[in-house]
This record gives structure tokens, C-alpha cells and sequence, in this order.
């Protein structure tokens, strides 16, 4: 025991310590300069801090996909002169496009498996490195031949896409994982508006002092060096989990080897993933699909320079600076107000609303300003759709979360190759037609989403099963003998924090049927429990108070704690040997420590009903599992 001189309290070593806003359970637990849950992972997203790892990791993750996008469309804002250099026919340029974006099936698929056995440092930094040759092979190719194999080859760097929503999952918690991967994914598509925007400028640069027939082949270097630095970069600096590399905690016992072959059978069988894998075909297959198209069709269909159209097929691109954050943001609102339920109505509307404005794309062919308002608009739900589809995605499985989530990023670039196959690579179409014909698909594949069903949460038209938790649901991923041997345990922290997605009246409603039916009637006992509760909350929190306060006469607590700026977790409040009564009285200083109004220490140890808790109990689960 530690005396705690300040308040008179006994504080059990390795009790939770709050302070700077950092958490640790006692020395053998790192301290995080987040707020983080039971996972350690970061409750905040802070855009503008590069701390480790939580942060640090976000950043590079997003980085390196942006640069696999400069790499994989370094060609379509040059297409106009590569066509000519190396005599390309329409076919011949379909068939480049196609090979971009369908390499990366099969290695999004490998690299969910990489991340879940070897981590997301390796998924990131390998690949880069290995793409990094294709890349600098595209200045000595000569036919179409071998345009169509280098471009495929540096797609493969697309698949950075699974170890950046892999990396986010494992960092940020439940409640604000859909802004992260939304946000990460969305700047590093981003690098599709840069590319488009920028490569025209690198190639006058170098055409300045080389034929044209030479500048494209240097332009193609800055990226390429841009795969070697960026994949450095994340095996230097990057960290796998909260708590350590792969390889670091599996030498010290705390990360069991993963079974691949166990954690790709949970994934494929799923339902669930392949729903996901079929929508995504039609959100970032068509960003995909767009991000080949745009620009070669503004040149051709209205006549501007190469320079002007590179500008504005960049809007579409750049729009991911803001556009997928917002899908995620709405999927993650959606979730407190509504839950699983508000994350899919969510991608439901905005990738239906997606899929009309790329019908709208063929009705204004005949101006370039119409044309450019639907793009805008176009712009910005068909990211939201990716961000809101990777609200749901981490939710599917916990188990083969890599591999769920390097299947779902393969549909996407399946969907780009099935859509550019099918619209836009013959010469029976013309490419408005293919735009129209392409919303039409978009709306077919978005009605599947009904289909889509939680038992502990329910579905688009479906309710929820009350007998199902959440720990059920995750656990049916292991086998008997695997839950015999206590593997399953890895998952429950997560199923806990997943409740969020019951919605806030779902959570309110369970919690105070939870308490009134375990909480004490009488006097004596409710001044008992709230004794308990407040050495409990002593130990949690008085011992780091900044005041040094004397304790309250009556509750020996002190009132300053209200002050308090970072609010212990409520597993503190409520460990296994208290009543769920200590939950009730702690509610209104949680309440306090997020900033809202308190109930008056002396209204605690009243003997009022328990009904008349519901405002403390309002506060308590809207900001906390």
C-alpha cells in the first residue's frame, strides 16, 4: 500500500493512475500521453500530434498509402503523351487500368494475413520496398507489354490500404475507430487528387530539359523514391500495437503466434464480409474506376490541354482530404445515437446518392460546368461511402480482423476491375454510357446492405436478439478446445467496448434495469455501497488530485475532484468485487470529470428510489462503455 499523505487514503500499488492525461495500471504498463480504454488504445484522435505509438503509426499509415496512389496513377495525367510514345490503342489503355487496380486483390488478401501473424509494420514497409522496383522499371519499357506489367505491379502498393485500416483498428477504440480509418484512408486516397495534380507539373519540369518521349520515363523516379523513403520510414519508426512490436511480445508471452489458417477461416465464413466486399466494389472500385477515367475523359470529351484537365480530374481526388473523414464521423455519430443500426442506414444513403450522381454524369456530357458540379458532389459522397463502409468493418470479426479487412479492400479493387472491364475498355460504349450504367450497378449493390444482420445489434430493418452479448458473438470465433485454453480472452476487452454500438437508449435501457434490480432498498445500505464506492473512487483517482484538498466531512471524498480533466475508466469504479450499485453512485462524478453538472455529495447517501438516478446515468453512458 501506498499512503497517499495528501488525502489520508491507502492506494494498493499498480491501482490506475491518472495524471497529464496519461493511464497506467502500475510499472509493468506502458503510459500513453491519450486517454486510452482496456486495450490501450486512444480514445482521442489528434490529427496534429505525431506521439507513439497510437499517433506516430496513424500518420505514417496514411502517408504510405498516399504514396502507393501517387505511384499506382503516376499514368493517367500523362496518358495523352504515353499514348503516343509507346502507340497505345483504347483497349491496350483499359487493359493498363485494369491490371492497376487487380493486382492488388491478391495481395490486399495476402497482407490481411501478414498483418495478423507478422503486424502492420511489415505490410507497409516490405510492400513499399518491393513496388519501389516496378516503378523505376517503367522508365525503360517500350511496348504495351510492358506498360500493362508495370503497372500491375506497382497496383500491388495499393494493398497498403489493409495494414492502414488494420494499423487504425488496433490504435484507436470502438467509438472513434470509424473516424480514424476513415480519416487515414481518406488522405492517403488523397494521393489520387495529388497525382493528378501534381505529375503534369513534374513532367513540364522535366520535358523542360528532355524530349517528351524521356520526361515521362524521369518523372516516374519521384515516385519511386518516394517508395523507398516512406517504407523506411514505417519499419523504423512505426510500432505493430499499442504495447509493443509483434516479435517483442510474443518473446515476452504476452501476443500468442496467430493461427492463419484459423484466422482466415473466421473471415471467409462470414456472411458479413462478403456483403462488405460487395459494396466496397461500388464505392472505392468506383474511386478507383474514376480516378483512371477522369481526366483523359474531360481532355477528350471538351477539348482542354492536359494541364487544365489534370486540375480539375484532381477535384475528384483531393476531395478525400475531408470527404471520407465525414463518412466515418457520420457512421460514428450514427452509432451513439442509433447503433449498428445508424452505421449501415449511414453507407446505405450516401453511396445510393453516389450511384445517382454518376447516372447525372451521362444527362451532362454537354457542358464542362454541369459536368464539374455533379463531380463535386460526386466527389464527396463516394468517399463518405468508403469511410462509412470501414465503420462496419472492424465490428465483423475481431479474431480475423486482417483478414476481413484485406478481403473487403480487395472487393473494392475486384469491383474497379469488373467495372472497367465492363464499361469502359471496349469501344461499344462510350464513357458517359459507361458513367450511367456504372450508377445503375452502384444502386443495385447498395439495396444488399438489408440483408445485413447482427444478432446483439440487428440490421437495417431487423431488431437486435436481447439474449445475445457481445462476448458471445466474438467467442464463436475460437473452438471449444481453443476456449478451454483461454484464447478467446483476447477478444472480450473488445466485445466490451464494442457495446457502443447498441446505441445510446439501448445502453441506458439495459444498465438501469442492470441497477435497479442488483441495488440496495434501504438506508443503511445505500450509505453502506456508497462508502465502498467512495474508497474505491479514492484509490482511483484522490491520490493524483493537483488541489491536495481535505476530504469532504460527510463522504470523506473530496469535492475538487469534480476538477479533475480526465475521467478514470469505469472498469476502475467497478471491479468484479462490488456490487453494480457502485456504478450508480460514481455516475454523477464521471458526470463531473466530463465537464458536465454534478449531483451534491450529500444527495448521494440519500435513500431516494433508484429511478431517480436516470440523469446521472444519462451522462454516464453517453461518454463511456
Amino acid at each position: 500500500m501506498v499512503d497517499d499523505s495528501a488525502h489520508g487514503a491507502k492506494v494498493a500499488k499498480g491501482s490506475p493512475t491518472f495524471g497529464d492525461g496519461a493511464y497506467s495500471m502500475g510499472a509493468s504498463t506502458p503510459r500513453f500521453s491519450v486517454p486510452v480504454d482496456s486495450e490501450n488504445k486512444s480514445k482521442v484522435l489528434k490529427i496534429w500530434s505525431f506521439q507513439r505509438p497510437h499517433h506516430l503509426s496513424f500518420h505514417l499509415s496514411w502517408m504510405s498509402f498516399m504514396l502507393a496512389f501517387f505511384a499506382t496513377f503516376a499514368a493517367p495525367p500523362m496518358m495523352p503523351v504515353i499514348r503516343n510514345n509507346l502507340d497505345l490503342t483504347k483497349p491496350d489503355i483499359g487493359g493498363a487500368s485494369i491490371a492497376a487496380v487487380t493486382g492488388a486483390v491478391f495481395s490486399r488478401i495476402l497482407l490481411g494475413a501478414v498483418c495478423d501473424s507478422y503486424g502492420p509494420r511489415y505490410g507497409h514497409g516490405v510492400l513499399q520496398l518491393l513496388c519501389s522496383a516496378a516503378t523505376f522499371a517503367m522508365a525503360s519499357i517500350t511496348n504495351a507489354a510492358g506498360f500493362i506489367i508495370c503497372r500491375m505491379v506497382i497496383g500491388f502498393s495499393l494493398a497498403t490500404f489493409v495494414p492502414c485500416q488494420f494499423w487504425c483498428s488496433v490504435m484507436f477504440n470502438a467509438k472513434i475507430v470509424g473516424t480514424a480509418n476513415a480519416v487515414a484512408a481518406g488522405w492517403g486516397n488523397m494521393g489520387a487528387g495529388l497525382t493528378h495534380l501534381i505529375m503534369p507539373y513534374i513532367f513540364t519540369g522535366m520535358a523542360s530539359h528532355q524530349p517528351d518521349f524521356i520526361a515521362w520515363r524521369c518523372a516516374y523516379f519521384v515516385p519511386g523514391f518516394a517508395h523507398i523513403i516512406i517504407g523506411l520510414l514505417v519499419l523504423m519508426f512505426g510500432q505493430d500495437l499499442p504495447d509493443g512490436n509483434y516479435g517483442a511480445l510474443r518473446k515476452a508471452g504476452k501476443k500468442d503466434k496467430a493461427k492463419t489458417h484459423m484466422e482466415l477461416l473466421v473471415a471467409v465464413k462470414n456472411y458479413r464480409t462478403w456483403l462488405l466486399v460487395l459494396n466496397y466494389g461500388y464505392c472505392f472500385g468506383v474511386e478507383l474506376t474514376v480516378d483512371n477515367n477522369i481526366s483523359p475523359y474531360l481532355y477528350d470529351q471538351f477539348g482542354i490541354d492536359l494541364h487544365l484537365a489534370g486540375v480539375l480530374g484532381a477535384v475528384f481526388g483531393l476531395s478525400n482530404l475531408f470527404a471520407r473523414a465525414l463518412g466515418g464521423l457520420a457512421s460514428d455519430y450514427a452509432s451513439r445515437r442509433f447503433g449498428m443500426r445508424g452505421r449501415l442506414w449511414t453507407l446505405w444513403i450516401v453511396q445510393s446518392l453516389g450511384g445517382v450522381c454518376s447516372i447525372l454524369m451521362f444527362y451532362t456530357s454537354h457542358s464542362l460546368g454541369a459536368t464539374m458540379a455533379i463531380v463535386v458532389c460526386w466527389s464527396i459522397f463516394v468517399p463518405m461511402g468508403c469511410g462509412a463502409t470501414y465503420g462496419i468493418a472492424p465490428f465483423i470479426t475481431r479474431r480475423g480482423l486482417g483478414v476481413a479487412t484485406g478481403l473487403i479492400g480487395a472487393g473494392g479493387n475486384t469491383g474497379s476491375a469488373i467495372t472497367q472491364a465492363l464499361f469502359f475498355t471496349g469501344t461499344s460504349m462510350t464513357t458517359t454510357e459507361g458513367f450511367k450504367w456504372m450508377g445503375v450497378m452502384i444502386l443495385a449493390v447498395t439495396a444488399t446492405l438489408v440483408l445485413m444482420h447482427f444478432p446483439m445489434w440487428g440490421g437495417m430493418l431487423t431488431r437486435a436478439n436481447p439474449e445475445v452479448t457481445e462476448e458471445e458473438y466474438y467467442s464463436r470465433d475460437y473452438t471449444a478446445a481453443e476456449k478451454e485454453q483461454g484464447l478467446h480472452r483476447a477478444i472480450l476487452n473488445w466485445a466490451s467496448e464494442s457495446r457502443s454500438n447498441r446505441g445510446f437508449k439501448e445502453q441506458l435501457a439495459k444498465l438501469s434495469a442492470d441497477l435497479t434490480a442488483a441495488a440496495p432498498t434501504t438506508a443503511a445500505a445505500v450509505a453502506q455501497h456508497a462508502e465502498r464506492a467512495c474508497s474505491l473512487l479514492q484509490a482511483a483517482c484522490c491520490r493524483n488530485c493537483p488541489l491536495q484538498a481535505p476530504l469532504h466531512p460527510t463522504l470523506q471524498i473530496a469535492p475538487q475532484l469534480y476538477h479533475h480533466r480526465h475521467p478514470p475508466p469505469l472498469s476502475a469504479l467497478t471491479k468484479p468485487e462490488t456490487s453494480p450499485f457502485v456504478a450508480l453512485v460514481c455516475a454523477p462524478f464521471i458526470a463531473c470529470f466530463a465537464g458536465r453538472p454534478a449531483t451534491p455529495c450529500s444527495y448521494l447517501v440519500s435513500s431516494s428510489p433508484v429511478h431517480q438516478w436516470y440523469v446521472p446515468l444519462t451522462l454516464l453512458t453517453r461518454h463511456f462503455p
